[in-house]
């Protein structure tokens, strides 16, 4: 589905969700981005004392893997419903970081590290 459906549709699709509840009111930038942290965190209880083979196994698993996505879903939902409330361009934003990140790590630097 990633490849048929668009970040603006996503966007659309949380905002009608949160319109039909009348969610709008509580969609503020400060809860948002704490919701945000909140639902990382699940992500992470599914990985915390894991070793690294560990936590690679569990994804591998169909029933874990798809409670980690459930969670993900959410931290990305929040996200979405974050840039309809801030009016943040999704797109430009995640383009314009990684032209930065171009200049901050470039790949000769970045391959000699370990």
């Amino acid at each position: 589905m990633d490849k048929q459906t668009t970040v603006g549709e996503l966007r659309a699709a949380v905002q009608q969700f949160v319109a039909a509840r009348d969610w709008q009111q509580h969609h503020t930038p400060k809860n948002l981005a704490m919701s945000i942290a909140i639902e990382a965190a699940e992500i992470m209880e599914h990985f915390q004392w894991l070793t690294l083979e560990q936590s690679a196994d569990l994804v591998k698993d169909a029933e874990k893997r798809a409670e980690v996505a459930d969670e993900l879903a959410d931290v990305l939902i929040y996200c979405l419903s974050f840039a309809n409330s801030a009016n943040i361009d999704v797109s430009r934003a995640i383009q314009t970081k990684l032209i930065r990140n171009e200049t901050r790590f470039p790949v000769a630097e970045a391959q000699k590290r370990p």
